[in-house]
């Protein structure tokens, strides 16, 4: 079995490190790179078609909502998985809206969030 491709996108450097040092260990996942924020995971997401992007909602330059709207139109065969600290329904309805393949609260425990990934790369949301 192919190993899921996958992208990190959050502003905060300790998070995104964080995130992908404990998705790469996980069985059937490969964290291929990392982005600080939604310009930069768009560019990223095109240069490196990941399978799935994890990218937090609340970022500077352009917000995960945004860069999810864009990705829709660009890399439409890339899931998104939105991550963030908010339990915030408009955030949610924004996210999905755009084209999320899911949205999860960063406080998840790390296999929980690697079967999340490998769920939304089966095409279950």
């Amino acid at each position: 079995m192919t190993a899921v491709r996958v992208l990190v996108v959050d502003d905060q450097r300790l998070v995104r490190e964080g995130i992908a040092s404990l998705l790469d260990i996980q069985p059937g996942i490969d964290v291929i790179g990392t982005a600080a924020d939604g310009r930069e995971a768009v560019e990223r997401t095109l240069a490196l078609t990941p399978d799935v992007v994890l990218m937090d909602v609340r970022m500077p330059e352009m917000d995960g909502v945004d860069a999810m709207a864009v990705l829709a139109k660009r890399a439409p065969g890339c899931r998104v998985i939105m991550l963030t600290t908010f339990d915030d329904e408009e955030y949610v309805v924004q996210a999905l809206r755009a084209g999320a393949a899911g949205y999860l609260l960063k406080d998840l425990p790390a296999a929980e969030l690697a079967e999340a990934v490998r769920l939304a790369h089966a095409g279950v949301t």
